[in-house]
């Protein structure tokens, strides 16, 4: 551990040394969480005669599991963006950081078992409900992590726009917002709520149109 220059006004904070193991550790439980994705499928059981003719039928009558599973597959590699995007303008930790992204890689890691609670209760509404919940303090989790690491630029770059800080909290409010909304709309129909959550890429799409209209500043993600 180390402290701030004691000539840095943010001389109260705590950080850390070696930041990239955030970075790493983060990249890792999202490396994992994606891969046990595929284990919530199950391959059909059909005897070996029969599997030129069953097979095909019993592969489309699975298709509720590839659905959720190919959504769950989008979130998760959104999340991804979003918690790369955001830390490519963070340049330090402090405990309060470490423990907010690891309470937000907590649902991160829900992510498989919520998906197979699905596939398993297929029509069932507080199998959607639970995951959309999970997912919505995911994402305020992670305005929270922003909003502290932004706050007074404490473990931001010093010249952060204003701009981008509005940005990355109101799109992760918006996200949070669409999860929650979904959850009463999987009292009628479950699946138009698990749509509903693709959903949140078009907002993110419009939400940065009209930011950079604003002019918000474009990043190199190549670096």
């Amino acid at each position: 551990m180390k402290y701030a220059n004691p000539e840095d006004p943010r001389t109260q904070y705590m950080f850390f040394k070696n930041f990239e193991r955030v970075i790493s550790f983060s990249d890792g439980v999202f490396s994992i969480a994606i891969t046990l994705m595929v284990l919530s499928l199950a391959v059909p059981a059909i005897a070996q005669n029969d599997a030129t003719v069953e097979l095909p039928i019993r592969l489309l009558s699975e298709w509720p599991a590839f659905f959720i599973y190919i959504i769950s597959f989008i979130i998760i590699g959104n999340w991804w963006v979003s918690h790369h995007r955001i830390f490519q303008h963070i340049n330090r930790a402090d405990r309060t950081l470490l423990w907010l992204n690891l309470f937000f890689l907590l649902f991160i890691t829900l992510i498989p078992f919520e998906t197979t609670l699905i596939i398993q209760y297929p029509g069932v509404p507080m199998a959607v409900a639970f995951y959309a919940f999970t997912q919505a303090l995911a994402g305020l989790i992670l305005v929270s992590l922003w909003y502290h690491a932004t706050s007074g630029r404490r473990l931001s770059d010093p010249d952060l726009s204003q701009v981008t800080v509005q940005y990355y909290i109101i799109r992760g409010i918006l996200g949070s917002a669409t999860y929650l909304i979904s959850i009463g709309i999987a009292a009628f129909n479950v699946y138009i709520a698990q749509l509903s959550w693709l959903l949140i890429g078009i907002l993110f799409w419009w939400l940065g149109r009209e930011f950079y209209r604003s002019e918000l500043p474009i990043i190199d993600q190549t670096e």
